[in-house]
Order: C-alpha cells, then sequence, then structure tokens
C-alpha cells in the first residue's frame, strides 16, 4: 500500500494540532513553574509541640524559624531552621524563664510542582488551596567535599513537605531517622511564612521562645 501525498498532508493536518497542544502545555507549565518556585524562599515560623517535659512546674513554649533560601528552576532549595524550647514559671516566690534547649540544622529540600485550575481560592481555607507534595533533607552540613563524599553521609533525617501554596504555610511529617545518635526529633509540624513585621506566627515564635534574634533571620 503507497503512500500518497494526500496522506501525508492528513497526517499533518492531524498531527500539528496535537504538537502545538503539547507545546503551549509544557511551555505555559514551564512559565508558571518558574513562578511558584520563586515564591517559595522566605522565613517560616510557627510554634509546636515541646519534646522536653516540664522540669520546674512552669510551661514550655517550643517554636520553629526557618529560612528557606536559594530555590532554583526544579524546585531545590537550601537553608537552616533554629528549633527552642523555653520554659516560663510566673511566681512572685521563684520566677523561671530559661531557654532549655536550642538547636540549628541546615537541610535541603525539594518542591514538585503541578498545574492546577485557575479559580477564585479562600486563603484559609486549606481544601481549596493550590497543594504541593515534596521531600525535605536534613544534613549535618552543606560544604562537604563532593569529590569524597556523598550527601548520604551527612545525612541525619528526612520529613515529607506538603506546601498549602494560598496559605503560604509548609507541613513536616517525619519520614525516617538516619543516625541513631540523633536527638528525638518532632514527628509533626506546621510553619507559615514571614508576612511583614506584624505576622504574629513569626513574631511570637522569636520573641517568646528565642527572646531576640535567631541564626534564621541572617
Amino acid at each position: 500500500m503507497s503512500v500518497t501525498l494526500e496522506d501525508i498532508s492528513n497526517l499533518i493536518s492531524i498531527a500539528t494540532p496535537i504538537i502545538l497542544l503539547v507545546w503551549f502545555y509544557y511551555s505555559q507549565r514551564n512559565i508558571l513553574s518558574q513562578k511558584y518556585f520563586a515564591e517559595i524562599d522566605g522565613i517560616y515560623a510557627g510554634f509546636t509541640e515541646p519534646i522536653m517535659a516540664v522540669e520546674y512546674g512552669g510551661r514550655i513554649y517550643a517554636g520553629i524559624v526557618m529560612n528557606i533560601r536559594d530555590t532554583d528552576g526544579k524546585g531545590f532549595f537550601r537553608g537552616e531552621f533554629d528549633f527552642g524550647e523555653r520554659e516560663l514559671y510566673n511566681s512572685n516566690d521563684k520566677p523561671y524563664d530559661q531557654l532549655r534547649t536550642s538547636g540549628i540544622s541546615t537541610f535541603i529540600g525539594e518542591l514538585n510542582f503541578k498545574l492546577h485550575a485557575d479559580k477564585k481560592r479562600h486563603p484559609l481555607k486549606p481544601n481549596q488551596n493550590r497543594i504541593y507534595i515534596g521531600s525535605l533533607y536534613i544534613v549535618d552540613r552543606l560544604d562537604f567535599d563532593f569529590n569524597k563524599y556523598q550527601i548520604e553521609t551527612y545525612l541525619s533525617a528526612e520529613y515529607n513537605i506538603v506546601h498549602y501554596r494560598e496559605m503560604q504555610s509548609l507541613t513536616f511529617v517525619l519520614r525516617k531517622v538516619h543516625r541513631s545518635d540523633m536527638p528525638k526529633l518532632l514527628s509533626e509540624f506546621t510553619l507559615y511564612k514571614k508576612l511583614g513585621a506584624s505576622f504574629e506566627p513569626y513574631r511570637s515564635v522569636k520573641e517568646t521562645v528565642f527572646h531576640g534574634e535567631t541564626w534564621s533571620d541572617r
């Protein structure tokens, strides 16, 4: 069976709109993904459940301040976060205010982009938010000699990430601990992006738990 010019012309007429549709999809996806990844950098904060037990009969306030930096065009980012726990005991006879534990962790992470329908979404209703999934890898250091070592050598723990875009919040769920000598880690926590000087989660965590500047602010 021979193929005529008419058959080729018909095939081209059928294939052309499909090719254009695929090209449009990937070009739009690339544009929208770059816009999304550009929104990720920033300072996030939130109160968490305390890990330590009350020691002086007071109340423990625990929280995290996280700084995400350098998100690239594929959704990989890096940074550090401060975790602290402060016990407050209000008494005229025995006032107590002590940062009982504090630690700085470095990490590398990734968030995966996907297309969502363009529609009106309430920013404070999670079920209406555009949701993105990713991973966070806590590492001992980011400046290791990559000619001799792999990142797995310094890997401490992994978390799953759920990003609610309109709420500008990140939920972390512990997935795996790689080192048996690791201090106890939070199994789950949620952080909210700093949206100016008056944003309560960031300011409250910084003042209540850390009483001043955290490393992640720098």
